[in-house]
């Protein structure tokens, strides 16, 4: 009888476990998930400059480039400012 007894107290103990187990990873991936979430905002909620920002820029720096509204020395100084911390 006792044996039977033991037997359910271990899947109850192995349950709580799981689930324990099951719960930490969900607030880990949830903590994860709000820190990306707010790592990209400004205090004022804007999102910060990211990539679509540095393309835009780059663009439009090949266009100024490709129009002849700089010269090569500008360019490439410009150039090199904007891809330095890639």
């Amino acid at each position: 009888m006792m044996d039977g007894m033991t037997a359910g107290m271990g899947i109850w103990m192995l349950l709580v476990v799981l689930t324990v187990v099951a719960l930490l990873v969900l607030a880990t991936l949830g903590s994860v998930w709000i820190y990306r979430r707010l790592r990209g905002r400004q205090s004022d909620g804007t999102k910060v400059a990211g990539r679509d920002d540095e393309d835009a820029a780059l663009r439009r720096l090949r266009e100024r480039f490709a129009a002849g509204e700089i010269d090569e020395q500008e360019y490439e100084s410009r150039l090199s400012a904007l891809t330095h911390w890639r």
